[in-house]
């Protein structure tokens, strides 16, 4: 046991035995304590120690609540759990919509209660007095795989949303219980097979070893799919996380936790190992700070192509209506001046020209609406969102393969009502493309429309039963809502459900602040 300056204990001194009990039977009663009032500071109490090979006896008085034991912790390693704490929390104030930071905070905490435990160890004291620190210490298991549990959960929506996580969405709690049930039932199992409560607080380790050990394998394959499902770009803002993750994890996983797993005690300390994985949290800092400048950036070109497209917008309607309908109603202005002039002197040649000029301006008004149409369907006004997108699937139903196209089904929250504009016209063009491509591509008797607010954001789900996905159905289409969904900050990920079809997810912002009634 260790030794305070001052103490009768010495480096390596054994306890066996309290007041005359064997240390043993105190752990075996140790939880019963837990509530018993602590002894007055002074109180005075015998242990059996072993020294160097003999069996002695100390008298020792108690002193206040031992506050060094948590200055006996390395520093090293409560200053990287409370740096990275640190580190989550000015990271989720700058940016508290995060929800990947916000995983990186629960993910700290854990991992800073679970060292703070941890790093004081259990003292014979503990088990013959019931001290908290035994509560602590049986809750660091927990820490530590809810630390391990959220790093799983960042790497499955970080860069890329895992699409199995979309198709599944029992996967995340999966991601949090598994491990703890695991652990309990490995621990249980332990304790059936242990002859006392020290040998299965040994044993116990091992489990957590293993446990952690499973969770960092998942850890490395998790990084490795979410790399490659990334695109170049993300892969490269992404790189230095995915390597230093990969190498603290494997790190972790050959010096500490495997080796507790199988043998019971380290290759090297966790105050060392943790060294090894600073560098995580370093680069995860890093590449919010450059993600903010990218979107930042991103924003910019967002708003300049926005700008352009603006401007090439009214240029095409400046060209319609000078090249188009301004001659067509000069030409009925024309009709009538000339029915005017004969009214009296040929009224049937001023009839014919009233009629002419009458049919010109009836075209007139179908260009109008066309235009109109195009800049915004005018269905979105008269029905809302949900009304438009059912009036344009019942449309599209006949245009399928065999003029039979599938059962369209459009299904929607009450609470859609007062949506921005912005962010109105762009799930409706997404949920229309999509409806589009199942019907031209994916051979479907089924395609079912979702539209939800989930939290701050309008998720439009196209999900169809057909033959998967096809080049042809993930080229301009996909692009096209892709773009439209960045316009305003949302994004677009298309993937098969396992051979039965195809799933479009889009997920729009949206300020609830400025939502009106239902």
């Amino acid at each position: 046991m260790p030794a305070a300056p001052g103490s009768q204990f010495l480096a390596g001194d054994q306890v066996s035995a309290i007041d005359g009990r064997p240390l043993v039977a105190w752990a075996d009663e140790a939880i019963t304590r837990l509530l018993e009032p602590d002894p007055p500071p002074g109180t005075s109490v015998a242990f059996d120690v072993v020294r160097d090979g003999r069996s002695i006896r100390l008298d020792v008085a108690l002193a206040p609540f031992p506050l060094g034991r948590f200055g006996s912790a390395p520093v090293g390693l409560l200053g990287f759990g409370a740096g990275v704490l640190l580190l989550s929390i000015v990271l989720l104030v700058r940016r508290p919509r995060s929800t990947a930071l916000r995983l990186l905070f629960i993910g700290a905490a854990a991992n800073a209660a679970d060292i703070a435990a941890w790093s004081t160890a259990l003292q014979p004291t503990d088990f013959r007095f019931g001290s908290p620190f035994l509560v602590a210490f049986g809750l660091a298991p927990a820490f530590n795989i809810v630390f391990w549990s959220t790093v799983v959960h960042i790497l499955t929506i970080y860069p890329v949303r895992s699409p199995l996580s979309v198709r599944q969405p029992i996967l995340v709690p999966l991601i949090y219980a598994a491990p703890l049930v695991a652990f309990a039932v490995l621990v249980a199992a332990a304790r059936v097979g242990a002859p006392n409560s020290l040998v299965w607080l040994d044993r116990s380790a091992s489990v957590v070893g293993l446990v952690a050990s499973g969770m960092i394998v998942a850890i490395l394959v998790a990084t490795a799919a979410g790399y490659r499902r990334a695109s170049a770009p993300v892969r490269r803002s992404v790189r230095w996380i995915a390597v230093t993750l990969v190498v603290a994890a494997v790190a972790t996983l050959v010096l500490l936790t495997g080796p507790i797993a199988l043998t019971g005690s380290p290759l090297l300390e966790r105050t060392f190992v943790s060294l090894l994985a600073l560098p995580v949290p370093i680069a995860i800092a890093a590449a919010v700070v450059r993600d903010r400048v990218f979107q930042v950036a991103l924003l910019t070109r967002r708003q300049e192509q926005i700008v352009a497209a603006r401007e090439d917008e009214r240029r095409r309607l400046r060209r319609e209506l000078h090249d188009g309908l301004a001659p067509t109603l000069a030409g009925a202005a024309l009709k009538l001046d000339l029915a005017r002039s004969v009214v009296r002197s040929d009224p049937a040649a001023s009839e014919a020209a009233i009629d002419e000029a009458r049919a010109a301006v009836r075209g007139t008004i179908q260009e109008i609406r066309r235009v109109s149409r195009e800049l915004r369907p005018p269905t979105l006004d008269s029905l809302g969102l949900v009304g438009a997108i059912r009036a344009q699937a019942a449309a599209l139903r006949s245009e399928g393969r065999s003029g039979a196209g599938p059962e369209i089904l459009v299904e929607a929250s009450s609470a859609l009502a007062g949506l921005p504009a912005a962010v109105e016209i762009a799930a409706y063009r997404i949920a229309v493309e999509g409806m589009m491509n199942v019907i031209r591509h994916a051979v479907a008797t089924t395609c079912r429309v979702r539209l939800e607010l989930a939290g701050d954001e309008l998720r439009i789900e196209v999900l169809d039963d057909g033959i998967g996905m096809r080049d042809e159905a993930t080229g301009v289409g996909l692009r096209s809502m892709r773009e439209r969904a960045a316009e305003v900050g949302g994004d677009v990920m298309i993937d098969e459900r396992d051979g039965r079809g195809t799933v479009l997810l889009a997920r729009l912002p949206v300020d609830r602040a400025t939502l009106g009634p239902a």
